[in-house]
C-alpha cells in the first residue's frame, strides 16, 4: 500500500520529471507547451493542498532521525486531508524539555493546538481544563471496538476521550547485531545465564556486550525491564502502579539492582551520560553487540538504513517473554486562541486511521494501536511486539520510565535514585532500596 508521504512526493516528482523533459525537448514547440501544461497540472494539486490546508501548531519531542521520518508520515497524511502540521519540535530524550516549553506557553496564554502528552500527564493537563474532549471523533471512528482495550482505557478519563493514540512501544526489548552474532556463532539470550555467556564471548573478542548510557531515564528504562523479569507482572504492578512502598525492600529488588549494576560495568571503563541515539549508533557500528531500549531504537536503525531481517534483531529482555512493558504515543488537542476544533478533530481522525497507523509506526519502530491490523504487513520485530500485546494470555504492564504508570515527580525520583546508586559504587543495594521505597511512597 502506498503511504501518504509517497503519494505527496510522487505528485511533486512527476512534475519535476516533466519539467526536466521540457528542457531536453526544445525542438518541438507544440510538445513543449503541452508538457508545460501537464507539468503545472501535476504540481498545482500538491501546492494548492498545502496553501489551503488549515494549520495546527503541534508541540512534541520527536527529533531523532527515525522520529522525524515518523512525523513526516503524519504530516503527509494530514496534508492530504486538509490539515497542515506546523512543527514545534523540542529536542531532548524523554521529553522533559518539551514539557517545560509547554508549561511556559500555557502560562503565557499561548498553548499549542496539539501537544504530545502521554500516560499520567494526560490526566494532569485535563484536570486543568486544557484538553479538548474527542468523544465525537471516537464515536464516529468506532475507537472502542477497534482499538486495543488497554489503549482505549489509557486515553479515556472519567468517561471522556482525551487523546488520539498513535502507536505502542515495547520497552522490554533487547536488540542485537545480527552480523556480530552470526560471525561469533551466538544466539540471542533467553535468560540471564545465557546473557552472561554471550557477554563473556563478546568481551573476549574485544566487542562491548551492551551499549550503555548513564542518562537517568535510560538507566530507569533498563531497570524496569530487569525488574519485570525478576518479580513478574503482578508484583511489578504492586511496586510501580500501586506504589506499595514496603515491597521495594524485598530480596527480588536487591537482585534486580545487582543485575543493573553488573550490566553497567560489563563493558569496563567509566560509563558516561550520552544520548540514546549514540548508544544505538554503537550497536549499528558493531562497537557494541546488544542494547536494551524501547523499540524506537528500531525506527532509528531503519532510518540509518539497517534492516531488522538482515542487520539487527529484537527479542524480549531475558525473563520477560510474553510480557509487554508498554508506552503509548498520544497527541492531546488543547483549547487555544485559534479555535480550530474541527481541524483538531480531523487530525485525531486521520492519525488513528489504518493507512496512517501503518505508515507512522513503520517509521517510528512502534506498532499500531488498532486490533484489526494486518500482522503480515509488519516486520519481524513489530510482529512479535504486536502479537504479544494482542494475546489474551500476555501480561501488558505500563512503563514507569515513560510516564505510563506514575506521575512526573515519582518517575523522576525513581530515575534519580537509580542513577545515584550506579554512580556511587560504595552504596549497597539495600540503601538504594530504601531510597526507592521513599520515592514511590503513595501520597
Amino acid at each position: 500500500m502506498q503511504s501518504a508521504t509517497d503519494s505527496f512526493l510522487e505528485c511533486n516528482a512527476q512534475g519535476l520529471r516533466q519539467a526536466k523533459e521540457l528542457e531536453m525537448n526544445r525542438r518541438n514547440a507544440h510538445r513543449q507547451v503541452m508538457k508545460l501544461v501537464l507539468s503545472v497540472s501535476l504540481w498545482v494539486p500538491c501546492w494548492t493542498a498545502l496553501a489551503q490546508a488549515m494549520p495546527l501548531d503541534v508541540l512534541h519531542w520527536w527529533t531523532s532521525a527515525g522520529e522525524q521520518l515518523a512525523v513526516e508520515q503524519l504530516h503527509a497524511s494530514l496534508l492530504l486531508s486538509g490539515v497542515r502540521w506546523t512543527d514545534v519540535a523540542v529536542p531532548g530524550g524523554g521529553g522533559m524539555a518539551a514539557v517545560k516549553v509547554l508549561k511556559s506557553r500555557v502560562l503565557m496564554g499561548d498553548p499549542p493546538d496539539v501537544a504530545q502528552l502521554i500516560g499520567t500527564t494526560l490526566t494532569d493537563w485535563n484536570d486543568m481544563g486544557l484538553v479538548m474532549p474527542l468523544n465525537a471523533v471516537a464515536n464516529r471512528q468506532r475507537w472502542a471496538p477497534t482499538l486495543f482495550p488497554t489503549v482505549m482505557k489509557l486515553v479515556t478519563y472519567k468517561g471522556v476521550v482525551i487523546a488520539a493514540p498513535l502507536g505502542i512501544h515495547r520497552i522490554n526489548t533487547l536488540f542485537y547485531n545480527r552480523h556480530v552474532f552470526t560471525r561469533l556463532g551466538l544466539l540471542p539470550p533467553a535468560n540471564w545465564e545465557e546473557f552472561e555467556g554471550v557477554a563473556h564471548k563478546l568481551s573476549a573478542q574485544g566487542i562491548k556486550p551492551l551499549a550503555w548510557s548513564d542518562e537517568a531515564w535510560q538507566i530507569a528504562t533498563v531497570f524496569e525491564s530487569i525488574l519485570l523479569g525478576e518479580v513478574g507482572p503482578e508484583r511489578y504492578r504492586e511496586l510501580i502502579v500501586n506504589r506499595k512502598s514496603s515491597a521495594w525492600l524485598e530480596p527480588g529488588i536487591e537482585k534486580a539492582l545487582t543485575r543493573l549494576r553488573w550490566l553497567r560495568n560489563i563493558n569496563g571503563g567509566s560509563p558516561k551520560e550520552r544520548a540514546w541515539t549514540d548508544a544505538t549508533r554503537d550497536l549499528a557500528s558493531e562497537s557494541a553487540a546488544m542494547q536494551i531500549m524501547g523499540d524506537w531504537a528500531k525506527g532509528e536503525l531503519m532510518a540509518w538504513g539497517a534492516n531488522p531481517e538482515k542487520d539487527f534483531g529484537c527479542v524480549a529482555v531475558p525473563g520477560t517473554q510474553q510480557m509487554h512493558l508498554y508506552s503509548v504515543d498520544t497527541l492531546a488537542m488543547l483549547w487555544s486562541k485559534s479555535k480550530r476544533t474541527a481541524t483538531q478533530e480531523k487530525l485525531a481522525e486521520v492519525v488513528t486511521s489504518s493507512p496512517t497507523q501503518l505508515a507512522y509506526n513503520r517509521a517510528k519502530g512502534s506498532v499500531p494501536v488498532r486490533a484489526d491490523t494486518d500482522v503480515a504487513s509488519l516486520d519481524s520485530c513489530a510482529r512479535d511486539s504486536w502479537s504479544v500485546f494482542a494475546a489474551p494470555g500476555s501480561a501488558r504492564v505500563p512503563s514507569l520510565a515513560h510516564r505510563m504508570a506514575a506521575d512526573e515527580a515519582t518517575k523522576d525520583a525513581v530515575a534519580q535514585a537509580l542513577w545515584r546508586f550506579l554512580i556511587t559504587p560504595q552504596m549497597p543495594a539495600k540503601a538504594a532500596q530504601r531510597r526507592l521505597a521513599s520515592a514511590v511512597r503513595a501520597p
